[in-house]
């Protein structure tokens, strides 16, 4: 019942080309999944790391590009504070302070005094009463420079009226720093 089957006519011509064709994709899927997948698999996962370190690369030049900006800030808050502290009279460094905020604002400084000082643990508050003269933008540019100066001022309270026949407003400032 069993005939006896030679190895090479197994297969029909047709069926070995099949065969072939199918052990042909088999092994380049295998080779395919092997060793080509995890390439581009590693290829993008090095594009993401490229594209990470330019974005830092782009944000360590812009905190570069600041360097100079915020060393001239640091050194004109560390040249403030010595001045102050090595001065004996604060009050010539705060007024000057004052006067260059007012000139900066084309506020009119009409009268400046010194008041007390307070010696605290740390520090010392020193006050002043300024009265001025200006219009209204120029009144909110000199409180904006007054908040934002290096030199640690305060605005404790202040009053401003219209003055009569004029678009000049008045103003009374009460003004803190702080010194060591």
């Amino acid at each position: 019942m069993f005939k006896e089957i030679r190895a090479g006519k197994i297969l029909t011509r047709r069926e070995r080309i099949i065969l072939y064709f199918t052990l042909l994709i088999v092994s380049v899927s295998t080779v395919f999944n092997l060793f080509i997948v995890p390439l581009f698999k590693r290829n993008s996962k090095l594009n993401e790391e490229i594209e990470i370190t330019q974005k830092r690369l782009l944000y360590y030049r812009r905190l570069l590009s600041q360097k100079d900006y915020l060393q001239k800030k640091f050194n004109r808050a560390s040249s403030y504070l010595n001045v102050a502290s090595e001065s004996q009279d604060v009050f010539i460094s705060l007024l000057s302070t004052l006067e260059d905020l007012a000139r900066q604002a084309h506020i009119r400084i009409i009268e400046i005094r010194p008041q007390e000082i307070k010696k605290l643990d740390l520090y010392k508050e020193i006050y002043v009463d300024v009265k001025t003269e200006g219009i209204l933008e120029d009144y909110l540019r000199f409180i904006y420079g007054i908040e934002n100066s290096l030199a640690i001022l305060n605005i404790k309270r202040f009053q401003i009226n219209a003055r009569p026949d004029s678009t000049l407003l008045e103003g009374s400032f009460y003004i803190s720093q702080f010194c060591w």
